[in-house]
């Protein structure tokens, strides 16, 4: 990730992104405790290889601002270059556990696990997207840290869905992907308003915002339809 702006003023997608990205970090560690970090010893090995490369992520999210901020160019690079094993590993990961959530859920609860199994792919897709723009964008230094900055944004809905889920039961099920996206958009909104004056790299969160309109969409629409739920069925043979 890399900074346009001096050192003496961090922004919250260069160099002063990682206080932001720690706020994340312990609130998806909140959201997922009962599930997992609580019951370690009851997670299969494919959940804990996923949580390492999340992990992973968060730390590169912290540790490459920081190297911005103290010039370490070289070292930000070769962090940089980690990415290409790390984002990939979060991706079959996940798409793994979302397979084999669905493989042992009963015949009655596919259609439940067919959204759930919607919302890993496309949040799976989401970061494989951003990252791959920040990756493109490698040399555009402005655009870089925005879209590298955006990753994290793909994290606050599994984090948040999991805190309503399992810390606030009042909280109805279909109101969490309003709550989290709502989340999303009242920060792209944000950064698009304090990026409104930068010389370069303003339309990466206009083209972010625009990409989770996108996906919200597209969790309100697609695991209904008949093609997605066939889908969910051969991904729950064996």
């Amino acid at each position: 990730m890399a900074s346009t702006v001096s050192p003496g003023r961090p922004r919250p997608w260069g160099a002063g992104a990682w206080p932001w990205v720690l706020l994340l970090l312990a609130v998806a560690v909140f959201g997922f405790w009962k599930p997992y970090f609580g019951r370690l010893g009851q997670a299969q090995g494919w959940v804990h290889l996923h949580t390492l490369a999340m992990l992973a992520w968060f730390a590169m999210l912290v540790a490459q601002p920081l190297l911005i901020r103290g010039r370490r160019w070289v070292w930000h690079r070769r962090l940089g270059k980690a990415s290409y094993a790390v984002v990939p590993l979060i991706a079959v990961t996940a798409l793994l556990l979302a397979q084999s959530r669905i493989r042992d859920a009963p015949a009655e609860a596919l259609p439940i696990q067919g959204m759930i199994l919607y919302l890993g792919m496309s949040a799976t897709a989401m970061l494989l997207l951003v990252w791959g723009l920040g990756i493109h964008h490698r040399r555009d230094a402005a655009l870089h840290a925005r879209y590298m900055a955006g990753t994290a944004l793909t994290m606050i809905d599994p984090a948040l869905a999991r805190v309503m889920i399992f810390w606030t039961p009042s909280v109805p099920p279909p109101a969490y992907q309003f709550i989290s996206f709502g989340v999303v958009y009242a920060i792209l909104s944000v950064l698009i308003v304090r990026d409104r004056h930068a010389p370069r790299g303003r339309r990466a969160f206009v083209i972010l915002l625009g990409l989770f309109v996108v996906l919200h969409v597209s969790i309100l629409l697609v695991p209904g339809t008949l093609a997605w739920q066939r889908i969910a069925i051969w991904c729950a043979s064996p």
